[in-house]
């Protein structure tokens, strides 16, 4: 099990738990009470094994892939078994669909819609991962899913606050993310056959694609709080416009592109967490 939470990215499972948190938190807040604890809890759940289970489904479809490129994560290097990590997906997605009962209708819709999202972005059939066009999409919507399920779960209202911030902070996954993850894969990537930004324009394209999207997800953010003024909205608008100068300079800074390949898409991962840790502890803490 150790192996398989560490294939599914312990980083990202954080950030999606932080998500359908902030999403829950920034609805009740409109209504001037906290969420109902029956219904957040086990929503959490649900979207922690839920994400789980997706990524650790990408990790045994990307498995071709991953070993071209070096990847060191367990299935890559063997003390994984496919086998093994394929039972602990249906595992994940039975105790995902369980918890959902719990926390109510919606949330468990929402399960099912970022289940299904998670299968087409990686099942063969499918793989909407293999395209930026279609990997931006999917990761986007179940970005906004999860805010959508939070706020369900803390039976609050979808306000201006929770839109805006769900907005363009889904944005930043599937036009950010999903193409900064990328840049360093080239190679494995061909070879299997997929038609990425980095594969089809080359990193440099990418990386400016990215630098210019982070300035202006964080000026649509920092539009939207003076409109709205509340001070989630405002001090997370803060947050990414200093995000993403720093993501501007990690993108077109490259003194060693092999050592750099990464930078972008670990900046955008800082840059998220620090948006909504910021967000949720102006919700937290009394005014």
């Amino acid at each position: 099990m150790r192996h398989c939470l560490a294939e599914a990215r312990p980083l990202v499972q954080v950030m999606f738990v932080l998500r359908f948190t902030t999403g829950a938190l920034l609805a009740a807040s409109e209504a001037h009470r906290l969420p109902d604890v029956r219904h957040l809890l086990p929503g959490l759940l649900c979207w922690w094994a839920a994400t789980t289970c997706v990524y650790l489904f990408n990790g045994v479809t990307d498995l071709p892939e991953d070993r071209a490129n070096g990847s060191v994560r367990p299935l890559a290097r063997g003390v994984l078994p496919e086998r093994t990590a394929r039972r602990v997906v249906g595992a994940l997605a039975a105790t995902a669909l369980l918890a959902a009962c719990a926390a109510g209708l919606v949330v468990a819709e929402s399960a099912l819609v970022f289940l299904a999202l998670g299968f087409a972005y990686s099942a063969p059939s499918v793989a909407a991962k293999r395209r930026t066009w279609s990997a931006s999409l999917v990761t986007s919507a179940a970005a906004a899913t999860t805010y959508l399920a939070g706020a369900s779960a803390a039976d609050g209202a979808l306000t201006a606050e929770v839109l805006v911030f769900a907005i363009v902070l889904s944005l930043g996954v599937g036009l950010i993310a999903a193409v900064a993850k990328d840049l360093g894969s080239a190679e494995g990537d061909a070879l299997g056959g997929r038609r990425t930004l980095v594969v089809v324009r080359g990193e440099r394209a990418a990386r400016v694609f990215c630098a210019v999207l982070g300035g202006l997800l964080a000026l649509g953010l920092t539009v939207a709080a003076v409109f709205v003024h509340r001070l989630p909205l405002d001090l997370s608008a803060a947050v990414l416009v200093v995000g993403a100068g720093w993501l501007a300079v990690r993108c077109l800074h490259v003194s060693d592109p092999e050592v750099n390949a990464r930078a972008p898409y670990r900046t955008w991962m800082v840059t998220q967490y620090a948006v909504h840790l910021v967000a949720l502890a102006a919700l937290l803490l009394p005014e």
